[in-house]
């Protein structure tokens, strides 16, 4: 009995290992992301349950459960030293925030990290010169797919003095009175 468990742990303990198994023939198989999967080409559900070991230049693709999206290496390919390609660099299935959220009428966002509105992103607002931002100058997508505050709006300051400043480098033009942009002579 004690024997058997020992097999089998020894069987599928590839399996079960998030680092790559170091083999001459090839890679072993890895975990895929939480909420992911991994898509084998060229072999059929069998195969991927008998398989412990990929062989060399084997690519691997990592999938997402329903509406989220890969961060971070979505390929992986075996390599000739028996590990996989960008193994320091986890990949994550995570939810994707509105992306409407990521633009703002007479203003600028900013976010960070860089890369598609997901889980932790954070967005910075700004309004260009002569608008007012109303509502809150962040906003962070949060594990449920969804920002955490209101997005806010850019108005007009109508005391705002109509200051010049350079658009697109070749000419002046400032806000009118009445929200038009006017170039200056």
């Amino acid at each position: 009995m004690a024997q058997s468990f020992l097999l089998i742990f020894l069987a599928l303990s590839p399996l079960l290992s998030v680092s790559a198994y170091n083999t001459s023939a090839g890679c072993a198989i890895i975990r895929p992301p939480r909420d992911g999967g991994i898509r084998y080409r060229g072999l059929t559900q069998e195969q991927i349950r008998s398989v412990q070991v990929l062989p060399v230049d084997y690519e691997i693709e990592y999938i997402c459960r329903g509406s989220r999206v890969i961060v971070g290496p979505k390929v992986r390919k075996c390599l000739p030293n028996g590990t996989w390609t960008d193994l320091s660099q986890r990949s994550h299935c995570l939810l994707m925030c509105p992306r409407v959220w990521t633009s703002l009428e007479n203003g600028r966002v900013s976010s960070w990290p860089l890369g598609p509105p997901v889980e932790g992103t954070v967005l910075y607002y700004s309004c260009l010169p002569g608008f007012i931002l109303m509502g809150r100058n962040t906003s962070q997508c949060n594990k449920m797919g969804k920002w955490d505050t209101p997005k806010p709006v850019c108005h007009y300051d109508r005391h705002y003095k109509g200051k010049t400043w350079s658009f697109f480098y070749s000419h002046d033009l400032f806000c009118s009175k009445i929200s038009k942009w006017i170039r200056s002579v």
